[in-house]
């Protein structure tokens, strides 16, 4: 099954092809947020310089969606937010910015990974939009 999520045009995704593959953290206090977590759950975070202070989990995860920390964007608030993997991003963002989401992260690289971004999608929801460099 495809759709516009998984880069296929004029068909919806069905719910059992779309996973979260990775677990965002919006938090006011990145560095406060990535200690609770290294505290509580044992996490390891490398924190990339390049990607503004991003917090990306480092330690071996061997199930699971990945995890990272990282500061609030102007106009979101704190948040958990999970990313959703489609098959080509440009194409997504266009799908969701027609159905109502508006823009929130515009599309940045993940440096060696592949891109994501970030949309406000109708209800008040953060939705993360990730397209992998390993096709």
């Amino acid at each position: 099954m495809g759709g516009p999520l998984r880069g296929e045009k004029n068909t919806m995704s069905h719910h059992e092809t779309v996973t979260a593959d990775h677990v965002e953290y919006a938090s006011k206090d990145p560095a406060a947020t990535r200690k609770f977590l290294e505290t509580t759950l044992g996490y390891h975070f490398d924190v990339l310089e390049q990607m503004g202070g991003y917090g990306l989990r480092s330690d071996k995860v061997t199930q699971g969606a990945g995890t990272g920390v990282r500061l609030i964007e102007k106009g979101e608030g704190p948040g958990t937010i999970a990313y959703l993997t489609v098959g080509n991003l440009d194409e997504a963002i266009k799908t969701v910015q027609a159905a109502g989401a508006k823009l929130v992260v515009p599309k940045m690289e993940v440096p060696g990974m592949g891109w994501h971004a970030v949309v406000h999608a109708p209800g008040d929801v953060l939705m993360g939009l990730y397209e992998s460099a390993r096709k």
